[in-house]
């Protein structure tokens, strides 16, 4: 099962991080503050590494210490690339958990193991998927003299993956 990593954060941390700094910039633009570096100590900020950590473009907005940098149009500049990258993370969630939903549906036709890997019993890309967002995952496994979990694992499965596609939009 080939799987998209995420490069930093899953996505309803990242989005909420996103909320977060659209959030702060509209407040340091309503106060006319910088942003990009600090005003004080002209030191790098926490929005250009907010920017930077996720390799998405920034506008400077600076007039402190002699030092002018960009205008007052970057907060919106800035606010409107990280609309654009919201949506793009949110496509790109959307498109990995319905893929994951139609493998899950897959397997489900074939009645194969969830979980664990029916011939080594090691743990499968589903769980690890779930995993990583936090999600609760039913086992279904009937090999090699192992019965875990029940056959509705994959509906209840695939229910957790709808919920959470709510979640993420």
């Amino acid at each position: 099962m080939e799987q998209q990593s995420l490069v930093w954060s899953l996505p309803p941390q990242n989005l909420s991080a996103c909320h977060s700094t659209i959030q702060g910039l509209k407040d340091y633009q309503s106060r006319f503050w910088a942003i990009g570096l600090n005003g004080d100590t002209l030191q790098p900020d926490g929005f250009l590494k907010f920017f930077e950590d996720r390799s998405l473009p920034f506008a400077y907005f600076v007039r402190s210490q002699g030092v002018s940098a960009g205008n007052e149009s970057a907060y919106d500049v800035n606010i409107s690339t990280l609309q654009s990258y919201i949506n793009q993370q949110v496509t790109a969630e959307t498109n990995l958990v319905n893929a994951i939903i139609t493998q899950l549906k897959d397997y489900q036709a074939r009645n194969w193991a969830i979980g664990l890997n029916g011939d080594t019993l090691q743990p499968d890309g589903f769980v690890s998927f779930f995993g990583q967002r936090q999600l609760p995952f039913d086992y279904y496994v009937r090999s090699q003299g192992l019965s875990l979990g029940e056959p509705t694992a994959y509906s209840n499965n695939i229910q957790t993956l709808q919920k959470y596609l709510q979640s993420v939009k």
